[in-house]
């Protein structure tokens, strides 16, 4: 009896321990890579989570506050209804999160502001059932800020792709040796943050990926703000 009483005792008090510190490390290597892309630079592999957002993000991480999402739907296919319909969701990660634990979390963190002003813009002008490689989506989006975007210092792109572009980045595969990316370029003296999320056909698990993508770019972003 004795020895059950006490089992019980040391399960509620891990259960406890749980509750009051529900923020366990995620360690930058566990969530990223760095990889050498076709230019010679650096871009960021995201790795799966073991589990879901929650534990990513502690409360005060860091100031990540105000990040503007711009998002790029890139390929031919995504003028199809099926598709068009989730572009509002992935255009808007923060705002259309509904997990109540990842939304106590994202506030803690500093990420309170999930209304804030997004942008979206469609490229189906794209050839499709090809490989697309990191360069290439640089110069995209170059052209889309020479057009007339203008990101601020807290602004990413989202560069979605339809499933007719198979991305590249370097001698890697998407699906193969990664499942999204995000990296920097430069355009007219402004440094761009951006993400590369190749489609998948499941929307929850799709936009659990750019969850996941985004969150772990603002991450590093706000780790390179501190040093």
């Amino acid at each position: 009896m004795r020895i059950v009483f006490l089992a019980l005792l040391l399960f509620t008090g891990a259960v406890a321990a749980q509750a009051q510190y529900p923020w366990p490390d995620e360690r930058p290597g566990d969530r990223e890579r760095a990889v050498l892309n076709e230019d010679g630079g650096r871009s960021f592999t995201v790795l799966p989570a073991s589990g879901s957002l929650v534990g990513m993000l502690k409360p005060d991480a860091s100031a990540l506050l105000d990040p503007q999402q711009y998002s790029i739907f890139l390929g031919p296919k995504w003028s199809d209804p099926k598709l068009h319909g989730s572009e509002e969701r992935l255009g808007k990660l923060l705002n259309s999160v509904r997990d109540h634990a990842q939304m106590d979390e994202l506030a803690q963190a500093g990420m309170t502001n999930v209304y804030a002003p997004t942008w979206t813009i469609e490229k189906l002008d794209i050839a499709g059932d090809r490989k697309i490689g990191d360069l290439e989506i640089q110069s995209i989006i170059r052209e889309i800020v020479k057009n007339g975007a203008q990101p601020s210092g807290d602004s990413i792109f989202m560069v979605y792709l339809d499933p007719s572009l198979q991305s590249t980045l370097g001698p890697l595969q998407a699906g193969k040796h990664y499942m999204s990316y995000h990296g920097y370029a430069n355009v007219s003296e402004v440094r761009i943050h951006y993400a590369v999320v190749p489609y998948q056909a499941d929307q929850k698990a799709a936009y659990q990926t750019a969850l996941r993508t985004l969150v772990v770019a603002l991450l590093h972003s706000a780790s390179e703000d501190e040093h």
